[in-house]
């Protein structure tokens, strides 16, 4: 997904990273599907509950990623293919969702973004709407990580919310 192999599982409540080469993306996918009667549509918003934390705490932590210009943020996606430019981002691939903010090749090879932190104060983003009945619309999310070799051993774990929200 989003141009890249990804050949591990994941699940509804899991996307695990499992060993890291250092510098190195891993990059892996979920599917999102959206079916609503909502005569508005719909939007599905996304946010994390912090970086990733050195077994869920908050230190040590795996910072978010600013991509390759240091200039992504959780509203403007940037160009990420430096794995030597590490942290933890998302990307998107549309399949059939009617919007999408942004997706992974929108500007560059592999465009991401960091998630909106709620621990900072961010406002969720939205990742994918419609403004109309919308029945099994999807889109997949992709994060990706990359770890230098400063980066404490260890298992890191944070929370990705989704938001699906009819509109009336």
């Amino acid at each position: 997904r989003c141009g890249v192999s990804t050949s591990v599982t994941t699940t509804a409540t899991s996307v695990p990273f499992g060993g890291m080469t250092l510098n190195s993306f891993k990059t892996l996918a979920q599917d999102l599907t959206v079916s609503t009667n909502a005569s508005g549509g719909y939007v599905v918003t996304a946010s994390e509950n912090d970086e990733l934390g050195l077994g869920g705490s908050t230190t040590p932590f795996i910072p978010d990623t600013t991509c390759d210009s240091g200039t992504c943020t959780i509203s403007s996606q940037q160009d990420w293919n430096t794995a030597t430019n590490t942290g933890f981002g998302y990307s998107i691939e549309n399949v059939d969702a009617a919007s999408v903010p942004f997706e992974y090749d929108s500007i560059g090879s592999f465009d991401a973004k960091p998630f909106a932190n709620i621990v900072d104060g961010d406002t969720p983003q939205t990742i994918f709407s419609s403004t109309t009945v919308a029945n099994a619309e999807n889109a997949y999310v992709c994060y990706r990580l990359s770890v230098g070799a400063t980066q404490a051993a260890g298992d890191y774990e944070n929370q990705i919310t989704y938001t699906a929200t009819g509109t009336f």
